[in-house]
């Protein structure tokens, strides 16, 4: 790749982190101890990684995850055992790691034949990796807001499940819905 082809996918990815930072901001619904139903807000990251690839995408999704630390901080600051321990691992489970999850969309579609297939199973397994990093932190962190009667993995699959099924709902439905406007070529380099 040359420089000005560089250029052009940093300027690109720059443009898409900040739409997808704008679109965290904007909330559908919001659990009471974090996580969030928003309006395609990684919609952004995954196209990147969808037209060019996993540094790209690993890179900016690694961004837009720490753009959500910060957003963040309210639920990070919330950890039951405030200690420098658990804010840490609150920060890597539930913002970096789960973020930068969303860089493998481009190689996860690529292994499949058919375009929409990939990218459905793209939007769908990085969505399903976001939902298993809060998931854990729900068992390791979060443990101790689990209700009275509740086993605490059956709480956080079902606490995280309720916010993070619907928000990959809507990117797979915005994603699939882009592989059809050929003239837009969202999702091809």
């Amino acid at each position: 790749m040359n420089k000005q082809t560089n250029l052009y996918i940093l300027t690109e990815s720059a443009i898409l982190v900040a739409a997808a930072v704008v679109l965290s901001l904007i909330t559908l619904f919001r659990m009471p101890l974090g996580g969030s139903v928003t309006p395609f807000a990684t919609l952004p990251i995954i196209v990147i990684s969808l037209r060019h690839g996993f540094k790209w995408g690993i890179a900016s999704a690694l961004v837009f995850s720490l753009t959500q630390v910060v957003l963040g901080m309210s639920s990070v600051m919330a950890v039951p055992a405030r200690n420098l321990g658990s804010i840490l691992m609150c920060v890597a489970l539930d913002y970096v790691f789960a973020y930068t999850l969303l860089g493998f969309a481009g190689p996860i579609s690529k292994s499949f034949g058919n375009r929409r297939l990939g990218v459905s199973a793209a939007v769908c397994l990085t969505g399903l990796g976001r939902m298993a990093c809060s998931i854990l932190s729900g068992v390791i962190i979060w443990a101790p807001y689990t209700p009275e009667g509740w086993n605490i993995a059956a709480y956080s699959l079902v606490y995280n499940a309720s916010w993070c099924v619907p928000d990959t709902i809507i990117t797979l439905v915005a994603c699939l819905a882009l592989t059809h406007v050929r003239s837009l070529s969202l999702l091809t380099p």
